[in-house]
């Protein structure tokens, strides 16, 4: 009995060491994929930008180019880039400079490309005014030799991009119009317009989050702020008038008044005529403000800073109207006959 209970005990323990020795191989198995997995090329997701624009700045260190990396989707890990980089020698190798590189580049070459130093792009600046219509952008961009046109506007259209403002956009036809932020830029020449139009999406985000309209509590959604924006911007003559030309738009709309913004028409239009004919005013569109109530159906134009945060925060203001001066300055009024006299003045 001693006999059969010891050789059973010997086999069960047999049996546990081979379980034990299967977990083991089986973890070791799933760590080295893991630890593969980090060096390994960032996969392409379906809508992404095909190449990443990335700049290192004179002294770096490691660390700091393996975060910009990271942070451009071009790594898994700052970590395995540290460890690669040490093995491979290439401490105190990389090159300062503007990189284009594609997403999915193996992180051999990555580091192979930014030692060599040889991936510098010529950039080209250009600048968006505020109250630009995509139109105008597509045109400018065009007329640089930044952009094709058609392309351009395709992208507006069909292209995927990451954001959540950008994915609560109602549907409807320029969708990106107001959010394509008026400012410099600095690109690759031959930078793809998925990239470009990235870049002013992203610009977009950061300014949203700086002045609170990302996760705003207010009385509208973003993109009625945007839209709102958008009317301020194009008919504010200075940018002290924005918050008093956003006061007479709250004001009407909360009197159930039509905006009547010649600037709504205008886009219609695709013509910014100095004067409407009461045709013209007539004009059936759902952006058209003399005869649609509330806001128009979507942005006019691309909103500055300052637009944003006057639709946020109107001035305290009991104005109604405003009149255009040959100064380009606006006058305003609270109630209609004044406007009238303000009107006739400056006819």
């Amino acid at each position: 009995m001693k006999s059969s209970a010891t050789a059973g005990t010997g086999t069960n323990k047999k049996s546990r060491t081979t379980v034990y020795a299967a977990i083991m191989i089986l973890l070791v198995l799933v760590g080295a994929l893991q630890v593969a997995r980090l060096f390994s090329p960032v996969a392409v997701e379906t809508g992404a930008p095909e190449a990443v624009q990335f700049e290192i700045p004179m002294g770096s260190t490691t660390r700091e180019i393996g975060k910009i990396l990271k942070e451009k989707g071009l790594i898994r890990s700052t970590l395995a880039f540290r460890i690669a980089t040490r093995l491979k020698g290439y401490e105190e190798k990389y090159r300062a400079g503007a990189y284009l590189i594609n997403v999915g580049t193996d992180m051999q070459d990555i580091m192979e490309e930014i030692t060599r130093g040889n991936l510098y792009k010529e950039t080209v600046r250009f600048t968006i005014p505020e109250g630009y219509e995509l139109r105008q952008i597509a045109d400018l961009l065009h007329r640089k030799g930044i952009a094709d046109r058609e392309e351009f506007m395709k992208e507006v259209e069909q292209g995927v991009f990451d954001y959540e403002f950008v994915k609560s956009i109602p549907g409807r036809e320029n969708r990106l119009e107001g959010y394509l932020f008026p400012d410099t830029y600095e690109v690759f020449v031959g930078e793809s317009a998925h990239s470009i139009i990235d870049r002013m999406l992203a610009r977009f985000e950061e300014v949203a989050v700086e002045i609170g309209l990302l996760g705003w509590e207010g009385d509208f959604t973003v993109d009625e702020v945007v839209t709102l924006a958008s009317v301020v911007e194009r008919e504010a003559g200075t940018a002290d008038e924005l918050p008093y030309v956003s006061a007479v738009f709250h004001n009407r709309l909360k009197l159930g008044m039509n905006l009547g913004s010649c600037a709504t028409v205008q886009y219609v239009l695709k013509e910014r005529k100095p004067r409407l004919s009461t045709k013209d005013t007539q004009i059936q569109s759902p952006y058209n403000t003399y005869i649609v109530p509330g806001l128009p159906i979507g942005p006019i134009a691309s909103p500055g800073r300052e637009a944003l945060k006057a639709a946020m925060e109107p001035a305290d203001s009991d104005y109604l109207y405003f009149v255009a001066t040959n100064e380009g300055t606006n006058v305003f009024s609270s109630n209609y006959q004044q406007f009238l006299k303000d009107k006739e003045k400056y006819r």
